[in-house]
């Protein structure tokens, strides 16, 4: 199955992630299906050539592995190896960047939050199918609200999910998105999603320290004697 480059995320380094990704199961099969007396190192030198030449396109100047392709017969499988764990590690460092942009461009929903979002956002897809829209617009819309009920579903939902509704909504004309109410309902949506991250970013605050108390010396009289307890006497 070939990459469909149309289809393709926006961000060069989640492109990339997912290119890589194909490129290298492409690699694997066809070395799977090939023959005793077959030049594997042809699939070899595809891999090497397609992500190179994909970190060249995306502009990804900090991918730290060799830019010159190898001829064919220089590619042995010790020279995949190689080359492939310098890839690997730079992919790593992309999916833990991603990890952590997500998480700051996301939130969690207990049960009772995803019960809710569910049932706002089944009377959004009621105002869809009435809306006096074309079906072109109308399959766009439906789709994008898709998205989020499946961005809904999982561990963490992305902001850009409901962004992306809110944004195919907004070209929707002024009209007919007053009558029929839907920016009521996708505001009691976007105030689930500030409620939830707030939630979340109360319990990362860190635990107020308690504060130290100031240990405060008994004189020991026991220990002075009688002259300078005497001294201290006003009588």
């Amino acid at each position: 199955m070939s990459v469909d480059y149309n289809q393709l995320p926006l961000d060069p380094e989640e492109a990339f992630l997912r290119l890589e990704a194909r490129y290298r199961e492409e690699c694997e099969i066809g070395v799977r299906n090939s023959g005793e007396h077959d030049n594997v190192g042809i699939y070899y030198t595809d891999y090497i050539a397609q992500v190179l030449g994909a970190a060249e396109e995306l502009d990804l100047v900090e991918a730290a592995f060799d830019r010159e392709i190898p001829s064919i017969q220089d590619v042995d499988f010790q020279t995949y190896q190689n080359f492939s764990k310098r890839v690997k590690h730079y992919t790593t460092r992309l999916e833990i960047r991603h990890g952590r942009r997500v998480q700051g461009h996301s939130v969690s929903f207990d049960a009772t939050a995803k019960a809710k979002l569910h049932h706002l956002l089944s009377r959004v897809r009621e105002i869809f199918s009435k809306l006096e829209v074309d079906e072109r617009k109308r399959e766009a819309l439906l789709s994008k609200l898709s998205d989020l009920e499946n961005e809904v579903d999982r561990n963490r939902t992305r902001f850009d999910a409901y962004a992306a509704l809110a944004i195919e909504v907004a070209d929707v004309s002024g009209e007919v998105v007053d009558r029929s109410k839907i920016l009521d309902v996708l505001d009691a949506v976007a105030r689930l999603f500030g409620v939830a991250k707030k939630e979340e970013a109360t319990k990362q605050l860190p635990r107020p320290t308690k504060p130290k108390q100031i240990e405060h010396k008994r004189p020991d009289f026991g220990s002075a004697k009688p002259s300078e307890m005497d001294d201290d006497i006003p009588f």
